[in-house]
């Protein structure tokens, strides 16, 4: 699925997404977890604002439980709908979809809340990788020993266009993110490996002792 090219820079939005249900750390809802003095979806927060060569146009979290403390940080907050709770990332790329079209942007980059390492030209490096390939969706991926490049596929920038399409595979059943992306023509960018660091995830409690923030 080719992209219609635009003749101006982008218009862009991101979206945290923390609406998932925390179930490898016993059900906690991630983004509020604290870790080095501060909730998880703060660290985001400051890691997107720090990203250097883009300018937001529009921000917002994605959350389904703990709305008022959410809404402590003045963001828009995206819920997923009734129907589509628990059903994994991709009800959130529908909505944060939604939220950037509305918002009159062009581009959504969506982060999930537990990466707070990412490095500050993530987002310029993904905005030039998605017009220099024309592409629909652009996601970070590293080259491996063995086998194709690892995505990291819950970092992607999208088109806003993408909504029908995602919506449609989302009603045909299709709940596996990569999956999603690949079949919207998303395209890698590709990093080096010494970067993969900056993306390692909290998935445990343990996994915030263990990690120091970036200075």
């Amino acid at each position: 699925m080719a992209a219609e090219p635009l003749q101006k820079p982008l218009r862009l939005a991101a979206v945290v997404l923390a609406g998932g249900q925390g179930l490898r750390m016993g059900g906690a809802d991630k983004g509020l977890v604290p870790w080095q003095g501060q909730a998880l979806v703060d660290w985001m927060l400051q890691a997107l604002r720090a990203q250097e060569g883009v300018r937001w146009q529009a921000l917002a979290i994605s959350a389904n439980r703990n709305l008022s403390d959410y809404a402590q940080r003045g963001l828009p907050l995206l819920q997923d709908d009734l129907a589509h709770r628990a059903q994994g990332p991709l009800a959130g790329m529908l909505q944060a979809l939604r939220f950037a079209k509305q918002a009159g942007c062009d581009a959504v980059w969506l982060l999930p809340c537990d990466t707070p390492l990412l490095p500050p030209d993530l987002a310029q490096r993904l905005v030039q990788g998605l017009l220099s390939q024309n592409a629909p969706a652009i996601a970070p991926a590293f080259e491996q020993a063995e086998g194709p490049p690892r995505w990291q596929a819950a970092h992607v920038l999208l088109r806003t266009e993408l909504a029908p399409a995602l919506q449609t595979l989302f009603d045909q059943g299709e709940r596996r993110l990569q999956a999603a992306l690949r079949h919207l023509g998303a395209q890698p960018l590709l990093l080096p490996p010494e970067q993969a660091g900056g993306f390692g995830n909290f998935n445990a409690l343990a996994d915030l002792q263990e990690s120091t923030p970036a200075r």
